[in-house]
């Protein structure tokens, strides 16, 4: 793999939301549908592309059988301890929300 730097940017909406320049989603070939995980390391920010799968098209297709609401409360409890322990990280770093 070769090593090349590509530097761009971009400009924050009143939104929150950013494009991410055409030179980058080249490089990373990022494609429509694709998932972005924005990480924060040592100060610095990282972006990592998570490529949508066959099951991300199929998901939904299928109606569950039974009751859900144990598993959907287990997936929500599950995000807010992480954005919970993300906030407290942030806090101890010095970095508000």
């Amino acid at each position: 793999m070769v090593n090349i730097m590509i530097t761009a940017s971009s400009k924050l909406t009143s939104k929150g939301q950013i494009t991410i320049p055409i030179e980058i989603r080249k490089a990373l070939e990022i494609e429509e549908g694709d998932n972005i995980r924005f990480i924060i390391e040592d100060g610095e920010a990282k972006i990592k592309v998570v490529k949508k799968t066959i099951v991300d098209e199929l998901f939904g297709c299928i109606e569950p059988k039974g009751d859900t609401s144990d598993l959907n409360k287990l997936i929500n409890d599950a995000w807010e301890e992480r954005a919970e322990e993300i906030v407290r990280k942030m806090n101890d770093k010095g970095i508000h929300s």
